[in-house]
């Protein structure tokens, strides 16, 4: 089983628990459908390394495409 298989098991298995849909307003979301697709790594510190600094680029262009579409209005 793959790293990512692992990873989307945990993010399913507790989203269960927790009761989460799996919509925007579950935290794993950006992560699941934006992030994991970009991230290479083989072990799971290494993919969390990646992650977090996927994160930060994602949030960032998150901000300047609002801040863009909002200044159109």
């Amino acid at each position: 089983m793959s790293l990512k298989e692992q990873r989307l098991n945990f993010i399913t298995k507790i989203s269960k628990k927790r009761r989460w849909d799996f919509g925007d307003s579950n935290p794993y979301f950006v992560e699941v459908y934006e992030l994991m697709d970009k991230i290479q790594a083989t072990t799971l510190k290494e993919y969390k390394r990646k992650l977090k600094l996927e994160r930060k680029k994602y949030e960032k262009m998150a901000i300047l495409n609002y801040i863009r579409t909002s200044l159109c209005v």
